[in-house]
């Protein structure tokens, strides 16, 4: 598939339903290996994925020899989906402004399989109103090499796992070269199990952006577009409401609230999520009147470049700069070992924890075994 344009596929489909995808394509029915590859396609505005592979029998071998290259997928659900192949290779693409994630692994396909095996190369991985990758329901392994992933609205990287799905560790994640910078929350967050995970040579670097306390406000200076709403009266932090969700309305007896999602904001504007994939507008029912009520809650902390909150045995963490040199710094510490968190052997070193909001590690759960040394902070 070479140099199509798939936009606005999906209308009539929630997002949760099968179907409504720019490119879809089920693999499995062909032996081991499918000779695949597309090329310079772009998916805009589509219901569910810009561009998916799905295994189709669980009891099929997840099949080798699928490319995805220079493809570019923006506001869809999802951008770029792997849900059943092995050994994808995705190389030189965009993913931009997706509103649940980026690039995802999961069981949500119809056999509930994960991908593994595969590679994400040189990918810009940008400004998702929820989390850059998501990964997960996946026995590994996966590699990320070299890809910016920024300005997302949740996590730059969340390991994570669906229920219905593959529940064994992830073994050997790789996250090597990446830029993974300005996120909303974490810039790596850990909720599923690893083992042998191995993180090296990344710039982890100014996340936890969403900083801002909560706010409110209303009346006049408050005017809504369609996909933004400005307060001339407020002096928000830059960015400290990136993906927020913002409640507006319900302030008269019998108003009704609405929501959207914050993908930025300056000191006097709210930049709003559309309200689907390939809308033009974040509101159900049209743009609020002047002067309508709204309010935006508190930030969550402590937000970190690195945060362990499951099982992590073996790890090898080298070589990375996970810092903050922002004003302020908003990513709170270099690495958090959450409570629920188990942090089992494995070598961390060479790195240059210093320069976060706190103190460069925080250890609710202490690692046990294993070697920490020559950490700069």
């Amino acid at each position: 598939m070479e140099g199509v344009l798939t936009e606005r596929c999906g209308r009539q489909d929630p997002g949760e339903k099968m179907g409504g995808a720019g490119i879809g394509i089920g693999v499995g029915g062909w032996g081991p290996v499918e000779r695949l590859a597309v090329t310079d396609c772009t998916a805009r505005g589509n219901g569910t994925n810009g561009i998916f592979l799905e295994l189709q029998q669980d009891d099929w071998v997840p099949p080798r020899g699928i490319r995805l290259t220079a493809c570019h997928a923006e506001d869809n659900r999802y951008g770029i989906s792997d849900w059943g192949a092995d050994g994808l290779l995705v190389t030189g693409c965009t993913v931009l402004g997706n509103h649940v994630a980026g690039f995802d692994v999961s069981a949500q396909g119809t056999t509930s399989v994960g991908g593994r095996g595969g590679l994400v190369t040189g990918c810009v991985i940008d400004g998702n109103a929820g989390d850059g990758i998501a990964l997960g329901n996946t026995p590994g392994p996966y590699g990320f090499h070299g890809n910016r992933v920024s300005n997302n609205g949740r996590y730059g990287y969340w390991e994570h796992n669906l229920s219905g799905g593959d529940q064994e560790p992830a073994t050997d994640i790789v996250l090597e070269s990446n830029d993974i910078h300005d996120n909303a929350l974490d810039g790596i967050r850990v909720d599923a199990p690893l083992h042998e995970p191995a993180i090296f040579g990344n710039r982890v670097r100014g996340n936890g952006r969403r900083a801002a306390p909560e706010a409110q406000g209303g009346g006049e200076g408050v005017h809504c577009g369609p996909l933004l709403l400005t307060d001339e009266r407020a002096d928000w932090l830059p960015g400290g409401h990136r993906g927020k969700e913002l409640t507006i309305g319900g302030g008269e007896p019998g108003g009704a609230e609405v929501t959207a999602v914050v993908t930025d904001n300056t000191a006097t504007r709210l930049t709003l999520a559309p309200l689907r994939p390939g809308a033009g507008t974040a509101w159900p029912d049209g743009t609020p009147a002047p002067g309508t009520a709204y309010r935006l809650p508190d930030s969550p902390a402590p937000r970190a470049g690195l945060t362990a909150a499951a099982a992590v045995t073996h790890p090898y963490v080298h070589g990375n700069r996970v810092r903050d040199d922002g004003h302020p710094r908003t990513q709170v510490h270099a690495v958090w070992i959450a409570p629920e968190a188990t942090w089992t052997g494995g070598r961390v070193s060479g790195n240059d924890f210093s320069g976060n909001g706190s103190a460069s590690t925080r250890f609710d759960s202490a690692p046990s075994g294993g070697r920490w040394r020559d950490n700069a902070g």
